[in-house]
């Protein structure tokens, strides 16, 4: 690799080597920067890590003040500290940390992986890669090799980068690491939910993730992370089914994989509507992969043999409670919180409408008005789940029917979507005024009945629009009596 072209792109990095000079400390680059340069990987969010020798946060003072930039503190044990440098329309975090040990060759020893123990002297004019470990022939040769067991004690989150680089760049993990992360992955739970979080969602986030799980299953690692799973191995299923609960799972991930490859990254519309309206760093396809693994956990709950067959009756809104307890607890957003439980706890209603002889318009109004712009992706969480779904029962002529429905019903939504909103007949005031009404949840259900009688073209103007009010009022007022 010519290291020396990459870095001399480094925005400012010579005037980070000038003052590394001037105040007569050291300064390496170090961690994934370098080792996306070897890959040849580009990235859109780049950072880059420095380990400094002595006096950081001088250093780093210094530094801002010759940038005029803003720096924050990340650890003050640790010290370390973290820029931010725009460049056009993308930004770059370059962090600086104090070197560990008594000099590089020792800091490098207390890593993780080999391919993150890779450095190079900033004024070094051959700019020479430092690799006392072999992390350049293990990147080359697509090895995950821990430097030693004991990194996972000193940080038990390791036990997860593990798993994220092996999803993030098809490598293979060594047995001896395995047998190093089986050791010490009950540490885990000594591990911040943040931190937790922040892994599996670059597990997640890849396109090939099924892999990466079955790896983290085959060690029992995921067990640490979401112990609600145990309960679903060797949960019996009735026959419309081919495998247990968590079986099941793991196949509803692959093949929502598939999925994905043929009805998401073909079409720039899906793709696009799920990339939109999460409100968080997220991806709606990251949660939809992690929705797979929630769906059904909530069956071992809800499980009841009688003698003709076996019932999971309630079992999304146990799933569902249960994903808020897992998302609680790793820290998720509200708005991820939501998008999961909405996922799970409608997961069977396109299954439900594709199983009607004429879909009604009233039918799918509801169902997305239930859903919200959330519906798509249930949809296909759905979809995922049938196609993990081959029990001796099951009839692939109405199958193939039930998918034309279901994507049918993205394709309808998403053309809806361009259309223009349908005007309002009436508004609150106009209801309140007309029938003496006061504000409060009766108004609201009249809006809503009149949108949805207006969205399936059963009324059209404000007279009718008002007779149905009138007729929600008479019915509420005799329950009410």
């Amino acid at each position: 690799m010519d290291v020396k072209s990459h870095l001399k792109n480094i925005k400012y990095l010579k005037k980070i080597a000038d003052l590394s000079i001037k105040r007569n400390t050291k300064v390496w680059l170090v961690g994934g920067f370098l080792r996306d340069k070897i890959l040849k990987r580009k990235k859109d969010f780049i950072d880059v890590d420095f380990c400094v020798e002595k006096d950081t946060l001088k250093f780093v003072k210094a530094l801002s003040k010759l940038l005029s930039l803003k720096y924050i503190v990340l650890d003050d044990t640790q010290q370390s500290y973290r820029i931010f440098i725009k460049n056009k329309s993308k930004v770059y975090t370059y962090d600086f940390t104090a070197i560990r040990g008594n000099d590089i060759i020792e800091d490098l020893s207390k890593r993780d992986f080999t391919i993150n123990s890779i450095a190079v002297d900033i004024n070094d004019k051959k700019f020479t890669l430092l690799d006392p470990h072999q992390g350049v022939c293990d990147l080359n040769q697509g090895i995950i090799r821990s430097l030693s067991a004991d990194v996972f004690f000193d940080d038990p989150l390791r036990v997860l980068r593990a798993f994220s680089f092996m999803a993030n760049y098809g490598f293979k993990i060594k047995t001896t690491t395995e047998k190093a992360i089986v050791k010490y992955k009950a540490y885990l739970k000594d591990v911040s939910g943040e931190r937790i979080r922040e892994e599996i969602f670059k597990i997640f986030s890849t396109s090939t993730c099924y892999k990466t799980v079955r790896a983290m299953d085959r060690l029992a690692v995921l067990d640490e992370i979401f112990p609600e799973i145990k309960e679903c191995r060797k949960v019996i299923q009735g026959d419309y089914h081919h495998l247990d609960v968590w079986g099941h799972t793991l196949e509803t991930i692959r093949q929502f994989e598939r999925l994905y490859k043929q009805q998401i990254e073909t079409k720039p519309e899906v793709l696009g509507h799920l990339s939109r309206s999460l409100k968080t760093a997220v991806s709606k396809v990251t949660l939809l992969r992690l929705a797979c693994l929630f769906h059904d956990i909530g069956k071992p709950a809800a499980k009841l043999e009688t003698e003709k067959k076996i019932i999971f009756h309630s079992h999304e809104k146990i799933g569902r409670d249960i994903t808020e307890k897992i998302c609680q607890r790793l820290r998720f957003s509200a708005r991820e919180r939501e998008f999961l439980k909405k996922c799970v706890y409608w997961h069977l209603r396109p299954g439900y409408l594709a199983d009607q002889e004429t879909l009604s318009k009233r039918a799918v109004y509801r169902f997305f008005r239930d859903t919200g712009i959330d519906g798509v992706a249930v949809i296909l969480l759905s979809l995922a789940d049938w196609r993990a779904t081959r029990g001796p029962l099951i009839n692939y002529s109405k199958r193939r029917r039930h998918e034309r429905v279901m994507l049918g019903l993205i394709d309808f939504h998403l053309s809806e979507k361009k259309k223009k909103p349908l005007p309002k007949l009436v508004n609150g005031n106009d209801i309140m005024r007309k029938f003496k009404v006061k504000q409060g949840k009766l108004v609201g259900m009249i809006l809503e009945k009149i949108k949805e009688e207006q969205s399936v073209g059963g009324i059209r103007n404000k007279t009718e629009a008002y007779a149905l009010a009138k007729r929600v009022i008479v019915r509420a007022r005799e329950v009410i009596e």
